[in-house]
């Protein structure tokens, strides 16, 4: 189908009848034109995108987390390596009872109720982790224990620690970092223990 052409054309602020042009000259007047549409619907294309992105922008400021509100529990979770000494696992692991007095671990006064500790026996890797608990009628804080190996050397060797961005404790009781994969962890250690 052929472009219907204008009566006439301004060029460079001089007017052209259409019917007075050659042949060359009115087809590239039709490409002109074709040109032309194309960047109109171009336009109006952009256009729309501009609205969807004016609204996706305040679908987004929708679902981010409010500055203002309080951190749930889970947010708030902390997570810690406890490093004990090889003479001490071996006269305590595997565990008789569900849960151990923190004062049976030095440098313990950082934690408080709901923080999950994580055992890493020096030489053999972790071993197990539990809850801190305080005793409503003593005030005394231990760990209840959620998983334990069953031995010593079934516990989760240092060298695979790096799969969960961790390295092992270089201090006695330390938190252990946001970035860790600290679910995919607790997940291996389950594993071993069952």
């Amino acid at each position: 189908m052929m472009a219907k052409l204008p009566k006439s054309i301004v060029i460079e602020g001089r007017r052209y009848p259409t019917w007075g042009l050659s042949a060359k000259a009115r087809k590239q007047l039709i490409n002109l034109s074709l040109v032309d549409a194309h960047i109109a619907e171009l336009q109006q294309r952009l256009a729309h995108h501009y609205v969807a992105r004016e609204h996706y922008q305040l679908l987004l400021k929708d679902a981010l987390p409010d500055p203002r509100r309080q951190p749930t529990a889970a947010e708030t979770t902390r997570y810690f390596w406890q490093s004990v000494s090889k003479a001490w696992a071996q006269k305590h692991w595997p565990l008789s009872t569900p849960s151990l007095g923190l004062d049976a671990f030095e440098s313990t006064s950082h934690f408080r109720q709901g923080d999950r500790v994580l055992c890493y026996v020096k030489g053999h890797g972790v071993v197990g982790w539990g809850v801190v608990e305080v005793d409503t009628h003593s005030t005394k804080r231990h760990v209840v224990w959620r998983v334990g190996v069953p031995t010593l050397d079934a516990a989760l060797p240092a060298k695979i620690l790096k799969e969960f961005s961790l390295r092992h404790p270089s201090r006695s009781s330390q938190a252990l970092p946001s970035t860790a994969d600290i679910e995919g962890l607790l997940s291996a250690l389950a594993t071993k223990a069952a």
